[in-house]
């Protein structure tokens, strides 16, 4: 338990704890537990306010005292023993240390190597010196950086530094400095990914970049604490972190979902594992759910986001409403017209249908529903697939890019082929004035994952009912004719 001896005093683990419970007091005097530990003008500063050093301590014992149950009291006085002793020896450290300008002259005298106590607080002395020398964050960054680079790893001032620096990384004044002023959620979350092994964003810091190269050669476990600890802060509340169209934060969540699991620094943490989850929940929610769904026209991309997002969650209630709305499709879609639009091709359809029926079978919808949505998959499957796998023939459905201008009027193009056009509904100023046999020039736009054209034909009406207009036309440009042909082949 921490500060049961001088040594624990000095030791990584009770700065890091001195650094949980003091963390406002240490960013309002823009220092780290190292300058509060080791810097003998700190210590001078919190002594003249003897409220704010008796507070820090009764802290440290409230929070000890959930593990060991002792008496607050009793252990504050034990704290305030230790700690008075404690400043005394640094005291005798920093009066005792030589001069020095620079970590390179530091380091020349041997401040930074020792193999006891009285050498581990020379060492500590000396980092809080430089650090105070050091006149922003950036500096005081950097200076770790060059601490861990020339120290052996394991060592005392190694293990000082890598604490040192993680503090830096969490403390909120810092954070302008290192991330940027603007930095909003998404470029941290890029910044701690590009420093975790990700690519960096191209403007990012120098000190970020050094630190990046650093964390792929050297285990740095307190600042590899400090960026995940970063990465879950980001990921806090419930405001899209991406974008505020639901569509657009689903498929940029998944995207961080894949970086993080290719970061081996980040991809076996329960605390960013708990917030991702967290995010993916938050999809479960009417308010993110029913736009998604809204704006996916096709069957099959909605039962493919359902089953996507059932697998990245754990919250039965979210669960149980998820497999209600799937078999609520499973019910009352007709898959034979809705099930895939006109746009999908082939392929599309088949790599579709194989990713739904292989999530249905892996997932863990509890039985007997999961064999009843899969049976009844497999059975609405057959009414669109041919005995030969082929998609059903329906590239002559409009999609909604599809359009036909008439007299400088846009309407929505609803069917076609070689020969035929099918659009609207038109407004009564143009239906009015048409009628069977009229003739008119039109320009149709077709845009699909299979063709995009652009062409002008002469039509005849046929037909005009409800306000759609059904005509006949001919397209002038034979290479427009030829791939007219080809894509209804």
């Amino acid at each position: 338990m921490f500060c049961e001896t001088d040594a624990e005093a000095f030791a990584d683990p009770a700065r890091e704890l001195i650094f949980q419970v003091a963390r406002g007091y240490l960013e309002r005097q823009g220092i780290t537990s190292t300058d509060l530990v080791f810097d003998p003008a700190q210590h001078q500063a919190m002594l003249n306010d003897g409220a704010r050093f008796q507070e820090i301590l009764q802290r440290v014992a409230l929070l000890q005292g959930q593990h060991t149950r002792r008496p607050v009291a009793e252990r504050m006085k034990e704290l305030t023993a230790i700690a008075e002793a404690g400043i005394q020896r640094v005291a005798a450290a920093s009066v005792a240390l030589p001069k020095f300008g620079s970590f390179a002259e530091a380091q020349q005298q041997g401040l930074f190597s020792g193999s006891n106590l009285d050498e581990w607080i020379r060492s500590g002395v000396a980092l809080a010196r430089l650090l105070a020398m050091a006149n922003d964050w950036e500096k005081r960054a950097a200076l770790c950086l060059d601490v861990l680079d020339a120290a052996a790893e394991g060592s005392e001032s190694h293990g000082m530094a890598d604490q040192t620096l993680a503090e830096i990384l969490r403390l909120s004044p810092a954070a302008p400095v290192l991330f940027g002023e603007k930095a909003n959620r998404r470029r941290m979350i890029a910044l701690c990914l590009g420093i975790g092994g990700a690519e960096l964003p191209a403007d990012a810091h120098a000190v970020l970049q050094r630190l990046r190269n650093l964390v792929a050669k050297q285990a740095l476990p307190r600042t590899g604490d400090a960026l995940r600890a970063r990465l879950v802060e980001m990921m806090h509340g419930t405001a899209p972190v991406f974008s505020p169209e639901p569509h657009d934060e689903w498929q940029a969540m998944q995207g961080l979902k894949r970086k993080i699991g290719e970061l081996k620094i980040f991809s076996v943490d329960p605390e960013i594992a708990a917030s991702m989850m967290r995010r993916f929940t938050r999809f479960a929610s009417p308010e993110l759910l029913n736009p998604i769904l809204g704006r996916e026209t096709e069957i099959a991309r909605k039962l493919l986001f359902l089953l996507q997002l059932y697998a990245e969650i754990d919250d039965s209630n979210a669960r149980f409403e998820l497999q209600g709305i799937l078999t609520h499709y499973m019910d009352h879609r007709d898959f034979k017209t809705q099930f895939i639009g006109p746009q999908t091709s082939r392929e599309e359809f088949g790599s579709l249908a194989a990713a739904i029926s292989g999530a249905l079978a892996t997932t863990d919808i509890p039985e007997p529903r999961k064999s009843r949505l899969l049976e009844q998959f497999r059975t609405q499957l057959a009414a669109v697939v041919k005995p030969s796998g082929a998609r059903s023939n329906q590239r002559g459905i409009g999609g909604s890019k599809d359009a036909v201008i008439v007299r400088g009027l846009r309407f929505p193009l609803k069917n076609w082929s070689p020969i035929g056009l099918l659009f609207g509904p038109c407004s009564p100023a143009v239906t009015s004035k048409l009628e069977v046999g009229s003739k008119l020039s039109v320009a149709v736009e077709v845009r699909n994952s299979l063709v995009s054209l652009d062409f002008t034909a002469e039509a005849e009406v046929l037909r005009i009912s409800d306000g759609l207009i059904a005509a006949r036309y001919l397209c002038g440009d034979v290479a427009i004719q030829q791939r007219i042909k080809t894509y209804f082949a």
